[in-house]
């Protein structure tokens, strides 16, 4: 589910970078020039390719902490970083929104808190996971599955149980299915939870003797 398309606050960035470079010499670098890593004469505050597009591969890590790191890292080189910290607040896990909100929260700058605001206002995250149980999609069951295994606390174990409860849909529930058989450990655990109480004894027969779970996780009350 997505919390809000921020690309009108992130073009005025842009438009802001753009009349400061017009204001200069256009033959002096400035501090928004791009250079090539290990260039000599880097103009200060230049953002080195390698640099930059090693917080965006890291970004897309699927290790949580990994993508966490990024974000610290990528305020490191100025609007452009900063627009990604930005872009990170629609990110599908939601220890990366909070971790990009907490960044995000010390900034003085007024788009940014615009910004900060609007992002409050809009969900939080049992709104959030409920939406999604409701839509039961494929990338919604996803979403919820991945921040099981990488949210790993009582509160979110408790929220994630109780919205795939409310997933009725036949898409969903086949994704659910889907992670019965080739989820983690976790994810098999939940989602037996979840044909347990459908009282689906076929699905959870299958699921035991292909060995994804045993017969006290598939039968037990």
């Amino acid at each position: 589910m997505k919390l809000g398309d921020y690309g009108d606050r992130t073009q005025e960035f842009h438009h802001i970078k753009s009349k400061n470079m017009m204001s200069k010499n256009t033959n002096r670098p400035t501090v928004y020039d791009a250079v090539l890593g290990g260039q000599e004469k880097a103009p200060p505050g230049a953002v080195v390719l390698g640099g930059l597009e090693g917080v965006k591969r890291r970004l897309a890590n699927p290790v949580v902490e990994q993508r966490i790191a990024a974000l610290e890292e990528a305020l490191k080189y100025g609007e452009a970083g900063l627009e990604l910290v930005i872009w990170a607040l629609d990110d599908k896990l939601w220890k990366v929104r909070q971790a990009a909100y907490s960044l995000l929260a010390s900034r003085q700058e007024p788009i940014v808190q615009e910004i900060l605001q609007e992002y409050g206002n809009k969900i939080d995250r049992y709104d959030a996971f409920v939406a999604m149980a409701r839509a039961g999609g494929v990338s919604d069951i996803d979403t919820l599955m991945e921040n099981l295994e990488n949210d790993r606390n009582s509160a979110t174990y408790k929220l994630v149980d109780f919205t795939l409860g409310l997933v009725d849909t036949s898409q969903g529930q086949d994704r659910i299915r889907h992670y019965l058989f080739n989820g983690t450990q976790l994810q098999r655990n939940y989602a037996a939870l979840y044909f347990k109480r459908k009282g689906a004894k076929d699905i959870l027969i299958e699921a035991v003797q292909q060995g994804c779970i045993d017969r006290v996780q598939a039968f037990s009350k």
